[in-house]
């Protein structure tokens, strides 16, 4: 058996890395979320990358998995796109 891990490490604002630290990178969002998903069926019926609106990503992972990233306004809205994101993936099941 296999396991794997997924590291992520992401500097934003002061003191990140030059080009990271000033206010394009948001796009002028105020929140950044990843929702982490690992299901057995991804490995039969693998997911393709694609788009979930303007501001959101859906990638696949190596393994079972896949990483949906979003910006957002605010908290509330970043929590609707994940949810909707989880969603999709369940009715594409």
């Amino acid at each position: 058996m296999t396991a794997g891990f997924h590291v992520r490490n992401l500097d934003l604002g002061p003191g990140a890395p030059g080009g990271w630290d000033g206010p394009a990178v948001l796009a002028g969002h105020r929140a950044l979320g990843q929702l982490l998903i690992v299901r057995p069926e991804f490995a039969d019926v693998p997911v393709q990358a694609r788009l979930l609106g303007e501001y959101a990503s859906l990638m696949p992972l190596a393994g079972p998995a896949v990483l949906v990233t979003a910006l957002a306004s605010d908290a509330l809205r970043l929590r609707r796109v994940l949810d909707d994101a989880l969603n999709s993936l369940r009715q594409d099941l």
